[in-house]
């Protein structure tokens, strides 16, 4: 298995609802096949990229402190962050990011790379609804909530949980856009 060298994440109640997504996109993409061609950005800090005040302004709901993990080293490496709710009492949100180097020449053969594994995998009811607009190629899956963008040598995973008012892809491209300013050109 992949991540069978990696620690396991602790998490609180609420990002144990997002790291579930967020290891599907780490398992289910082509992170084995890392060519030659290709060489692997240095690893980055996704609380960095995704802050609470992103968190925060986008969603309408205060947030608690990051939960943070970086897994795996050299060309194969992920970054997570998870964010939840700061008070019990309100409804639950769970907001979480992974960037890893996906390892392919550009993001258009990472991407179309990524929907053909998932559509070998899990079949075609797993292939994301292509999205445009955003920094490079992406995908999103309604029912988890997830949303992967290909930008430069970036495989960026965002997903988000829970009850919140307002479009859930809107949410996420907000994000996205947020978190592709901040991603370092390796």
């Amino acid at each position: 298995m992949l991540l069978s060298h990696c620690e396991p994440c602790s998490t609180s109640s609420g990002s144990r609802l997002a790291i579930p997504l967020l290891l599907a996109g780490i398992l289910c993409a082509p992170w084995a096949a890392v060519r030659a061609e290709a060489v692997a950005p240095p690893p980055v800090d996704a609380c960095a990229l995704l802050t609470k005040a992103d968190v925060e302004a986008v969603y309408g709901s205060v947030v608690g402190v990051p939960n943070g993990k970086a897994l795996g080293s050299g060309p194969y490496w992920a970054a997570m962050c998870n964010y939840d709710n700061a008070h019990t009492d309100a409804p639950m949100l769970s907001v979480g990011l992974l960037v890893k180097a996906h390892g392919a020449a550009d993001p258009a053969q990472a991407y179309a790379e990524y929907v053909d594994e998932l559509r070998r995998e899990l079949g075609d009811v797993a292939v994301p609804v292509p999205v445009e607009g955003l920094a490079g190629p992406a995908g999103w899956d309604a029912d988890t909530g997830q949303l992967t963008v290909f930008e430069g040598p970036y495989q960026i995973i965002l997903s988000a949980s829970g009850r919140f008012a307002g479009d859930r892809l809107s949410f996420g491209k907000q994000i996205a856009e947020r978190v592709s300013g901040r991603l370092p050109n390796p």
